[in-house]
Order: structure tokens, then C-alpha cells, then sequence
């Protein structure tokens, strides 16, 4: 760590904390110096919430500064322990909500600061001595690509909400205007596919893969490198970006990477499988391939079902996380169940008639509202990238307010209305099927007359028609990558199909 140290002064005043904090500060520095992963694993994961939850619950760990002064005094200050602790103490502050304009703009420099260090030990040209020089625990690299997510995330909602109201966060939109690269979605995807795309995961065959999956999460595993964890992590948070921006294709065409059979895997990092696995069935849910979606997730929530000692077992600032996800692949596995023919495995179902059944019975009586609520609930927060790339611009158009208020709707509300078109059009399959048993053929007319449309209105039975038809074809999984899939038939069944011949509607069964 000799290039990170630093010449400094000795401070004539004597800094001291609580003792837990002290020694907390002290193996910061001791176990990241040393590499010891599975110490660092508990400092981060353990130490330092409750800590955190004792000294510092409502109110921000010690200043940075403070904490270099504490370091040059106790001859371990190091350019990499200040960047690491300067990124938990802004994670603390985020958590706490204390969050100003300035502590994001600090917080956003030190990640491209620990970031660029990260790419140039991992991916520089100049030999495999440098790969494990910076040794962490696979929870942490999960954490910190995770946080770095989210800041990027909450950054963008702040902007958006900004410009609802331009006169009166005037001063809020200076800054950001002097300070434009903060969490800019160009930069944090290009970060993203840096760390993945040049790193070695990317580039390994299926069998490599598999072999990591089973060998990564050991104790002290030399052969995991560095690089492979932040390319696979990466991977993983550039899935929640995609998501987070309504780019479910891409979304399932990065993860495509990644080897999930291996059951071991889920439980080391608990929480990214857990973000896997919602991601993955939510893509499937807006691109309308249910049964994929409910294929993916029932293998995944047997296994949970059989594991609830080790949920149990999580700790206690992550356990509501745990159990606020997997409430929402139920509604997920149930939504998807509702707008389609496939049969539940006993075990899910059992599951969800335990603990959720008036809301699986209330969507099977079709009811829109209770699509909208659960729509709710299961939606992630979703982001505009355009609330980054063109901020500037859109803060001039201040005296447009037409303009401004077409930008200011609602995401996830422009979301929910594409997932409630296509529930409108599956139900429709439902209601038209009841009367295409009863004909071989019939008059356009007639069936307007069945379905309650105006006896004139013969194109928008066309139209309802064919759109019926389409609906009721998905893609399907069955080998490859996840964004593949074959076409079939999925509610109306091979041999049933039907055809438009001038105003007749003819019936093949």
C-alpha cells in the first residue's frame, strides 16, 4: 500500500472516540493492510451497523477529518483507509437522511477515486502481481457497487423533483448546473461496464463459470480474484440500472453472464440473489413472458421455503430487506400466474394461500385496481435518465410549463400503463375465448353485439382481435441466454386458432 502513504504533521491535540469506535478505526486499517477478507467481512457487515445503531443512530459517524487526524496520531493514515472510511461515513449519512448537496458531490468524488484505484490495480496491463493487492470480501464489493447505485439512483429522483418546483429549489439547480458529472448516467454506466467488460468473468467459458460459482464465496480463496468479483458484481448492478430505467431487454441480455443454478451461491451474498432473482421475473412480467417469469422464480422460492433457519440467521438491519423482496416475488409469481395458464407448483401455492390469499383471489376476479396496488408495491423506484443527461437544458424551460409538466409524469405511472393495456387485452383473451367455444364462425356485428361494442364500431373488434391474438403468444425460455426464448401458444392452446375473413370471424379448433 506505498503508494497510497501519506506525509503529514503530526497533530499536537490528542483525538480519541469510544473505545468501540477506536477499535473499530483501528482494524479498518489493520485487516485491509493485511488482507485478512473474512475480518474485513465482519467489520463491514457487522461492526459497523452496530456501532452505528449504539454511538450514531440519528447523528454522523466522526468527520473525515477528524478520523485523518486520528490516523496520522496512531501512524496509520493511508490514502485508501481515508477513501473507504469517507465511503461509510457518507453511506451512514444516506442512511440517516442527512443529506446535503455537498455531501453528494463529496461522496460521488471519493467513489471515482476509489473506483479508478480499483481499475487500475485490477485491469492494468503490467502482470498478475497486482490482481489481489486490494483483498475484499465478496459482501463488500456486492455493498459498495450497491451504493454506488443508489446514490446514482436517489440523485436522479432528487433532480427530477427539483424541477417541479424551478423558483423554489433556484439555488439547489445552480449547483447542480456547476456541477454536472455528479451521478451522471453516462459515467455511472460507463464505470459499470468498465469493471465487467474488461474484467476476466466476462471472458470465461461456461465451464469457468460454474467452476467459480461453486469456489467463490471460500474463506480465503486465493484463486478468486479481485477482478472476477467486481466484473461479476458488476454484472449485477448493471442489471438493477437497466431495470431501474425500463430497459428490461438489456436488462436480461447482461445477466445473461451469470451461471444462478448453483444453490450455494444464493446465500453468501443473500441479498444480490434475492435483487437477482426480482429482476430477472420483473423483466420477464413487463415484457409479458409470465410463464417465464414463473418458472424462474418458483425454483427459487422452493428453495427458500426449505431454507427459513438461514433466513433466520441473517442479521437484523438485513432481515426486513430479506422479507420485504421475497413479498414481493409473490405478488410477482401471483401476478404472472393470473395472467396466464400455468399451473402453480403445490408448494408455491400452498405458500401463497397461507399467507397471501385475498390478494391472490382478488386478482382472479380480474378487478384493475388490485393490479394497480400490487403494480405498486412490487415496482422498483424506477429513474429517467434524462433527469441526468439533460438537466440543464430542462431547467431553461422554466417558463414553458407545458414542457416541463410532459417531463414531470410519473415513471412508474407511465409503466403502469403499459402493464395495465396488456392485463386489459390478456383478460380480453379470457372473454373472448368463453364465446369463440360456442362458433365455428361468426358475424363481426354479431360479436360486437356479445362483447358490448357499438354495432358500428367493427374496427375496433379487428383490432381487440387481433390483439388478442398476439397476446396470447409468448416467448419462452428454454435454453441459452435468458433473452432468448421460442414463440408459443400459451392460453388459447395449439389447436385452437382463429382468422379474420372480411367481416367473418372464422374458428379452427
Amino acid at each position: 500500500m506505498s503508494n497510497y502513504e501519506g506525509n503529514y504533521e503530526q497533530e499536537e491535540k490528542l483525538v480519541s472516540f469510544e473505545e468501540e469506535v477506536e477499535s473499530f478505526l483501528i482494524n479498518l486499517h489493520d485487516h485491509v493492510y493485511h488482507r485478512n477478507a473474512e475480518a474485513i467481512k465482519k467489520l463491514f457487515d457487522v461492526e459497523f451497523y452496530m456501532i452505528s445503531d449504539i454511538y450514531f443512530k440519528n447523528i454522523r459517524w466522526p468527520s473525515i477529518q477528524l478520523v485523518d487526524t486520528f490516523y496520522k496520531q496512531k501512524n496509520r493514515y493511508h490514502n485508501l483507509i481515508h477513501s473507504l472510511y469517507e465511503e461509510l461515513y457518507y453511506r451512514h449519512v444516506f442512511i440517516i437522511n442527512d443529506i446535503t448537496l455537498e455531501d453528494r458531490k463529496n461522496a460521488w468524488e471519493n467513489y471515482k477515486c476509489l473506483l479508478n484505484f480499483i481499475l487500475s490495480i485490477c485491469y492494468e496491463q503490467s502482470g498478475e502481481k497486482n490482481d489481489n493487492i486490494f483483498m475484499m470480501p465478496s459482501i463488500w464489493v456486492y455493498d459498495f457497487l450497491s451504493e454506488y447505485v443508489y446514490q446514482y439512483q436517489s440523485m436522479c429522483h432528487l433532480k427530477q423533483s427539483m424541477l417541479k418546483d424551478i423558483e423554489a429549489n433556484k439555488e439547489g439547480i445552480d449547483f447542480i448546473n456547476q456541477n454536472l458529472e455528479i451521478n451522471d448516467s453516462n459515467l455511472v454506466l460507463e464505470v459499470l461496464h468498465s469493471l465487467f467488460v474488461n474484467g476476466e468473468f466476462v471472458n470465461y467459458s461456461e465451464e469457468q463459470r460454474i467452476l467459480f460459482v461453486t469456489n467463490m464465496f471460500h474463506v480465503n480463496n486465493d484463486d478468486i480474484s479481485t477482478k472476477y468479483q467486481f466484473s461479476y458484481f458488476s454484472c449485477c448492478s448493471l442489471l438493477n440500472v437497466y431495470v431501474l430505467m425500463c430497459d428490461y431487454y438489456n436488462a436480461l441480455k447482461i445477466i445473461s453472464y451469470i451461471e444462478f443454478n448453483h444453490k450455494a451461491l444464493y446465500w453468501k451474498v443473500l441479498l444480490c440473489h434475492l435483487n437477482l432473482f426480482y429482476n430477472i421475473s420483473f423483466c420477464y412480467m413487463m415484457l409479458r413472458r409470465y410463464n417465464d417469469s414463473i418458472k424462474v422464480l418458483t425454483h427459487f422460492l422452493i428453495y427458500l421455503s426449505k431454507q427459513k433457519l438461514n433466513l433466520s440467521n441473517q442479521l437484523r438491519y438485513q432481515q426486513g430487506w430479506v422479507h420485504n423482496l421475497i413479498y414481493k416475488l409473490y405478488l410477482i409469481i401471483m401476478i404472472c400466474h393470473s395472467l396466464c395458464n400455468t399451473r402453480l407448483d403445490e408448494t408455491i401455492l400452498h405458500n401463497i394461500k397461507e399467507k397471501y390469499a385475498s390478494k391472490f383471489y382478488a386478482l382472479q376476479t380480474g378487478n384493475e385496481q388490485t393490479y394497480t396496488e400490487l403494480f405498486y408495491k412490487i415496482a422498483p423506484k424506477f429513474i429517467d435518465p434524462i433527469s441526468n443527461i439533460s438537466f440543464q437544458l430542462l431547467t431553461k424551460l422554466e417558463n414553458d410549463e407545458t414542457d416541463l409538466k410532459k417531463y414531470n409524469t410519473d415513471v412508474t405511472a407511465r409503466q403502469l400503463d403499459i402493464f395495465l393495456k396488456d392485463v386489459r387485452y390478456q383478460k380480453k383473451v379470457f372473454h373472448f375465448m368463453s364465446y369463440a367455444k360456442l362458433y365455428n364462425n361468426i358475424q363481426l356485428n354479431k360479436l360486437s353485439g356479445l362483447m358490448n361494442y357499438d354495432n358500428d364500431d367493427i374496427e375496433n373488434v379487428c383490432s381487440d382481435i387481433m390483439c388478442v391474438k398476439n397476446c396470447s403468444r409468448q416467448l419462452v425460455w428454454k435454453e441459452g441466454a435468458l433473452y432468448t426464448g421460442e414463440q408459443v401458444t400459451s392460453i388459447l392452446g395449439n389447436n385452437f386458432d382463429f382468422y379474420i375473413d372480411i367481416d367473418i370471424l372464422n374458428i379452427k379448433t
